[in-house]
């Protein structure tokens, strides 16, 4: 059927009510769809299960006077055409870039700094390698490339295999796709550098969000997803969004109500209703019923397909891939409310200092972080445990109390299913042995934590509604990605059921605070809706 021509009424009975379009979720992929929607004139309805809006990217209070960033915690790759179109700086969108970028204590003392200054950071490189030094730029080159190469196909759906042999054509092609998608991040790094301390905070890059280590085949293209974003001009780098990562959220739900997007929270969708092979509303938990034109899921595959859709409505190979997605996640956040800021043996100090203010990254060596992910393949989490601190309190006031600070632990690895123990009996030493693990480098932070929270996998999972607590909604190495993402014959944001589309990270390019898919699947929609919507696309 030509769904050009569905008009409400045509099929379904009204019930609680009826738009163009409901989307199943508050993420930030979710909400953008809505406004995209809503801004080519459609009315949407927005069903968010939480009581909070933001999915993942959101600022709670566990603590009086303590705002934290719970999961997402800083931003890099918001597409620039969705602040632009969503005039989401008008609607309080704030970031920064951090400088320096990172900070590395090593177990000898010394230490390494990236900062947004190119000249600046290979001084510091040059502590360790003057030949790094000079191949820092070369790095950066090839990288610079490859981004060119891809970014016009995150704006589209997944790439054919003729639009891949264009984009890769030319000076290097083959070269720079044999990196992106046959590379392990450590095999890349040591194509240009020979000191561990150099290699040890790039490879991180290659895991993070990921069930892998960083000698994985296909972890370069990890690497890539993380460095596409700009911040400030700055390509690859990193920044604190003012208010936390929920102010991304509310940044897009304001525009989106300034369009007529009507956001329902405590909204839980049970069941997508399909009748005759479409989609034309949903069921509340709550008993509720809502009707639309088009349903689009900002939920995981696993949860539209299986959960809300139903084996009966799909075909069997899609039913089959998707069982078989790999979706256990391997993140531990640990969210602290700290009485003072960590001192370091590296570069001591307990006074706010550069040290403090970007990423602090705990992982000495690749070797380090191979033996935490091999820890993970065992079933247990990581003994010395890699992690990413950031301690966004010392940049911006009003997230804790005066003197106090807030310090987010983004770390890895630890598998959603341990082998010894459940969650709940393990999730104290968990965090035990992550606050002893930055105190090799920091003594005195385990003497100033006064109030700590410890996420795992399912905690993940629970509370913000993603499979496997899997922050990407599934893998991003290559063989989950392009034509088999989500799964191998389903790759675009349409599915074999009408007027059923994915805006999540689950779609073709991914997840992190990105904002692509939720884009992408919009102009889909409208495309299929109107001759406008084409064009907009």
């Amino acid at each position: 059927m030509d769904r050009a021509k569905i008009r409400a009424g045509e099929r379904c009975r009204l019930v609680q009510g009826r738009h163009d379009a409901i989307v199943i979720g508050a993420g930030h992929n979710g909400l953008i769809a809505a406004a995209y929607l809503a801004r080519a004139g459609k009315s949407v309805l927005v069903l968010e299960r939480r009581e909070v809006i933001g999915g993942a990217t959101i600022t709670e209070e566990p603590w009086p006077g303590y705002k934290v960033s719970t999961c997402s915690y800083v931003c890099s790759l918001l597409l620039p055409e969705v602040i632009q179109d969503l005039d989401l700086v008008r609607h309080g969108y704030d970031i920064r870039p951090l400088d320096p970028q990172y900070f590395v204590p090593f177990p000898d003392g010394r230490y390494l700094f990236s900062y947004l200054n190119g000249e600046k950071t290979r001084a510091q490189i040059r502590k360790f390698s003057a030949k790094d030094a000079i191949a820092y730029d070369a790095y950066w080159a090839m990288w610079d490339r490859i981004i060119v190469r891809m970014r016009p196909l995150l704006r589209k759906p997944a790439p054919t295999p003729e639009e891949l042999r264009r984009a890769f054509g030319g000076p290097e092609g083959e070269e720079d796709w044999r990196r992106l998608t046959e590379a392990s991040v450590a095999e890349l790094l040591d194509e240009f550098f020979e000191s561990e301390e150099v290699k040890a905070p790039l490879c991180v890059g290659g895991v993070i969000g990921t069930n892998a280590g960083p000698r994985t085949t296909g972890t370069a293209y990890v690497k890539f997803h993380h460095i596409l974003g700009n911040v400030g001009g700055h390509q690859g780098a990193w920044g604190y969004v003012r208010g936390g990562m929920g102010a991304v959220a509310e940044a897009i739900a304001s525009s989106a109500r300034s369009r007529g997007v009507e956001i329902l929270t405590d909204a839980e969708v049970s069941r997508i209703d399909v009748r005759d092979g479409e989609a034309c509303g949903v069921h509340l938990a709550d008993g509720r019923t809502f009707e639309a034109d088009a349903v689009i899921s900002n939920a995981d595959p696993h949860r539209t397909y299986l959960d809300m859709v139903g084996e009966e409505h799909l075909p069997d190979d899609l039913v089959e891939g998707v069982r078989g997605m790999s979706t256990e996640g391997s993140v531990v956040k640990v969210l602290l409310g700290l009485d003072g800021l960590p001192d370091f043996d590296a570069l001591p100090g307990a006074q706010t200092g550069p040290q403090h203010k970007g990423a602090i990254v705990i992982n000495p060596s690749v070797d380090y972080l191979q033996r935490a992910w091999e820890d993970c393949q065992a079933g247990r989490p990581s003994e010395r445990p890699f992690m990413e601190g950031y301690i966004q309190s010392v940049t911006e006031d009003g997230l804790a109390p005066p003197g106090k600070h807030t310090m987010s632990l983004f770390c890895q690895h630890a598998p959603y299913t341990l082998e010894e123990e459940t969650w709940e009996e393990g999730r104290v030493e968990i965090g035990a042995n992550i606050i002893d693990t930055f105190a090799h480098y920091a003594p005195n932070l385990p003497d100033i934590v006064e109030h700590m929270e410890v996420l795992g996998p399912p905690d993940i999972e629970s509370r913000i509604g993603i499979t496997g607590g899997n922050i990407f909604h599934g893998e991003i190495l290559p063989d989950s990605m392009f034509a088999n993402r989500p799964v191998p014959g389903y790759s675009g944001y349409r599915t074999p059921v009408g007027n059923l589309y994915l805006c999540g990270a689950g779609a073709w390019p991914g997840g992190a605070v990105f904002g692509a898919p939720g884009r992408n699947c919009a102009l889909e929609v409208l495309s299929d809706a109107t001759p406008e919507g084409r064009a907009m696309g």
